[in-house]
Order: C-alpha cells, then structure tokens, then sequence
C-alpha cells in the first residue's frame, strides 16, 4: 500500500511538472498547483497541501478562492491566527464573500476580539439577516459581554435555522448559566444529546457544567457516554473508570485503567490521575503500594509527580525513597523539577533541615522558582516566621493569580498569626478567586471552627454543598461540620453522606 501512495504520489507530481512545463502563464502555474492541492486534501495530506496552496497564491494572489482554501486548511491544522489572516485576504479581494465573513465572525469571537467581531458580524447579517453563522457569532458576542437575554433570544434564531446542529443549544445553556440558571442549562443539553446524531459538542458543554459544579453523578455517567465518542482523550476514560468503580464493575474499571497505563506510560499528567483513582477506589495500603510500584518503574518527570501524589497520600517516606537517586546535591537546569519535589517530600518526612538546605541550593539557582518559594514559606512558617513565610507565599501569589496553594499558604499565616482581619480578608479573596475549590473551603471552615465561629462555618460549607451537591468533598466538609457544630444552616439534625448522595 505505501508502494502504491508512493507512486501516486510522484505519478501527481510529474503530471504536474507536464502543467507548468506547458504553462505559459502565472495564473495557468497557479490553477496547475491549487489543483494538486485538491488532489492533496483528498489524500488527507495537510502538509504538502498547505505548500501547494502557498504556491499557487504566490503565482496569483488576486483570487479569493485560493485565501479561502489556504484559511480552511489552517483551521484543520490547528493555526486560527493564520486562517484569519487568509480569510481577511480573501474579504479584502471580495467584499461581500460570505464564506470568509462567516469563518472571520466566528473566529474573532472565539479569539475575544470582539471590536473586531462587529466589523464581519454586521456586513454580514446585512447581507443576510438570518444567517446562521452571523447569529451564532452575535449570540456569542453578547455572552462574552454579559447580555444573556440578548444571547437566548439570539440562540433560539440559531436553533430555528440549525436545529439539528449543536452549537444553538450550547449558545442558550451558556447564557442560561450566566443569568444563573445552570439547572435549567444543564437540563436543556441532556434533553438535546439523548436525541442527537452527533452530542459530542452538547456532552462536552455538559461536562464542563458538571466539572465546576462538583455534579459526580453528572460527571461519570456524561464520561462513559463520551468515551466512545472521544477515544483519544484519557480524561473521559479515567472518569468511566470511575464510574465503573462506583457501580461495582471492577472488571470494567481495570481494562481501563490497564489500557491507560500502558498507552501513557510516561504521561505525567495522567499517570497521577491513575493514583487518584486508585486512592479512591481502594484500601490505603492496597493504593500506596500500586503508586510505589508505578512511580519505582516510571521515567523521572512521572516519578516526581507520583511522589507529590504518595505525600498526598500520607506516605512521604517513600516519595523520599523515590526521588532521593534522582535528587543529587547539585542543582541544575536539568535536574530542578525533580529537586523541587524532593524537597517537598523530605518537609512532609519531617526532614526540615535536609528540605531547608535543598530549597536553599534551588533558590541560589532559580530564585523565582515557585514551588521552592511555597516550600520554604511552609518551612518558615513552620518555624513561626510568619514575616518570612508570608513573603515567600505572596511573592507567588502575586506572581500567579491562579496558584491556588500560594492563596491559600497566606491565608493560613495570617490565620496561624492569630490576625482575624487579614485572614477573614484572605479567605474571602480565596474564596472569590476559587470559588469551586473545596480544598479552599476545608481550610476557611477549619479556621472558622478553631475561631468559635460554627455558625459561619456551617453557613459557608451550606452554601457550597448547595451549588456543588454532587461533590464528595463538599458533602462531607458539610456534613463534618454539622456533626461538629449542630448550626441553623444545617437543619433538622445531621444528614449523613451517603443520605445527600441519594438525594
């Protein structure tokens, strides 16, 4: 078969050689290579199509048609910057090219340029008040600028006119969320996908719902529908895993998991997503013991963030164990990832001044290095240095708006240095900037708590369990804290966990 594409191949260049031998023009060698470009975007090669259409403009740059093949290839390529560039070529030849004012509305909108989105959205929908693409990018200019009502009355013109397409359906769940109605966004997608040709776009919106609410039901039974749908992403697999867990199909589970382990054996990322699974899925040790061996048999970037997962796990020991032959004295470019982990890994094995010299040794290399900054703030705080490790744990925050562990370290110093003030004020950041974290929540009711302040505690854990109600993590803060404080906002007694998961 290669044999074979080969020859056809070179069969399509020599006849294209004949063309531009016999070419007496610039605009015939242009017609001769936009033709062996749709020769080959038939065989699905992107590459060389993208050359051959390249060559072809640059024989003739005053036709549109060619911008508008040039665009569309981008896009399959993944390059939207260059398709716009294309498209924009290809309006500035043809004003009133709809093709390109379409592709230009959408794509403009979906980059956040949305000054620049009025100029295509406007001629367009004056050339035809109901096209499609028009609408839908009108519908999503006004979500990214908060008009909600104006992007559901604009979503019900796009269902009208695509009913059996997916992007009118998702355009009202999202304004439907921001008014603040995820309920309803979220029932209006699942109605949509279970009658559906194609749900891909619809579950993957659903998703997204379900995610930043904490819905675990939610979650898993849109991830085993996806599965199928998107084979090449772990990230539904590990989800239906857990699924299957939860159903007691651990035949099912393992395949899984067995299959991701061996495709994404050094995959950092998902390879720790996998532990996650294990620890909690299994018994304690049971899970400990698969990480070890895992993260023993895996390349250094994976063993580092296996390591980071067994400290998690209350084992950090052998994340010590682990990094140790990797983690030598001298730090360099090469080597710094893993240091910063094994310095985290001997403060959580009670090494502190074995951790105090390797975070040292980093910072005299990379004195921005974040993760060693948050190590060495824990240490000085540890110590009741609380100037110093604030210092540490603000320089990354304000560094990183969205470093979470950097928030919540200065949090927790202001709470260990006994100041009400600054640290009510930076929970209430945390909590604004993290509105979804339950790690942020554990730690704003535990202070609350050692404050005598069970009322707050249980107001604030209330709160979250109502918009998160499918979360596991919130279902127990909240529960946790009810059992502990009795507060108004928990009702009539306390309501066990596995009573909220049946509700």
């Amino acid at each position: 078969m290669r044999v074979i594409a080969r020859r056809a191949t070179a069969a399509a260049l020599f006849g294209l050689l004949l063309m531009l031998g016999a070419c007496r023009s610039s605009l015939e060698k242009a017609d001769a290579y936009e033709s062996l470009y749709d020769r080959q975007m038939a065989r699905g090669a992107y590459p060389a199509a993208l050359q051959s259409i390249r060559q072809a403009i640059s024989y003739d740059d005053t036709t549109s048609r060619r911008y508008i093949k040039l665009a569309e290839l981008q896009m399959q390529m993944g390059a939207p910057a260059g398709a716009i560039n294309a498209f924009q070529a290809a309006l500035d030849l043809q004003p009133d090219n709809i093709e390109a004012l379409q592709n230009l509305a959408v794509l403009t909108v979906r980059a956040g340029q949305f000054d620049q989105a009025r100029r295509y959205i406007d001629p367009l929908l004056a050339l035809s008040a109901n096209d499609p693409a028009g609408l839908l990018a009108s519908g999503f200019l006004a979500l990214g600028e908060r008009r909600y009502q104006d992007a559901i009355a604009l979503s019900d013109r796009v269902v009208a006119a695509m009913p059996d397409r997916a992007e009118g359906y998702v355009l009202k769940a999202r304004a439907l969320d921001g008014l603040g109605h995820t309920g309803q966004a979220i029932d209006l997608l699942e109605k949509r996908a279970a009658v559906a040709g194609d749900p891909k776009d619809l579950l993957a919106q659903l998703m997204s719902f379900y995610r930043r609410i904490g819905d675990m039901r939610g979650i898993r039974s849109t991830a085993v529908r996806m599965m199928p749908l998107f084979p090449n992403d772990p990230r539904y697999a590990l989800e239906s895993a857990r699924a299957y867990a939860a159903e007691g199909k651990s035949d099912k589970a393992n395949q899984i998991i067995g299959g991701l382990l061996r495709r994404y054996a050094a995959d950092p990322t998902v390879l720790t997503a996998v532990s996650d699974f294990w620890r909690d899925t299994q018994p304690s040790a049971t899970a400990r013991d698969k990480v070890v061996k895992l993260a023993a048999a895996s390349p250094p970037r994976v063993r580092s963030a296996l390591a980071d997962e067994l400290i998690d796990m209350g084992d950090p020991q052998d994340a010590v164990k682990l990094l140790e032959p990797l983690a030598p004295a001298g730090v360099t470019g090469d080597n710094i990832d893993i240091q910063t982990h094994f310095a985290r890994a001997l403060l959580a094995a009670g090494q502190t001044a074995r951790a105090q010299a390797k975070v040292d040794a980093i910072l005299a290399y990379d004195a921005s290095n974040s993760e060693a900054l948050l190590t060495r703030a824990r240490i000085r705080l540890k110590a009741r240095d609380y100037r110093g490790a604030f210092t540490d744990a603000q320089l990354v925050a304000n560094d990183d708006e969205t470093n979470q562990d950097a928030a919540l370290l200065v949090a927790q110093i202001h709470a260990a240095q006994g100041n009400q003030v600054l640290a009510a004020g930076a929970f209430g950041t945390l909590r604004q900037k993290f509105p979804h974290s339950s790690d942020a929540l554990k730690a704003e009711v535990d202070w609350l708590l050692s404050q005598q302040r069970g009322e707050e505690a249980a107001q604030r854990a209330a709160t979250f369990f109502k918009i998160h109600r499918r979360s596991g993590p919130a279902m127990q803060i909240y529960h946790d804290v009810c059992a502990k404080t009795h507060a108004s906002a928990c009702g009539k007694g306390t309501i066990s966990v596995a009573r909220m998961l049946a509700l």
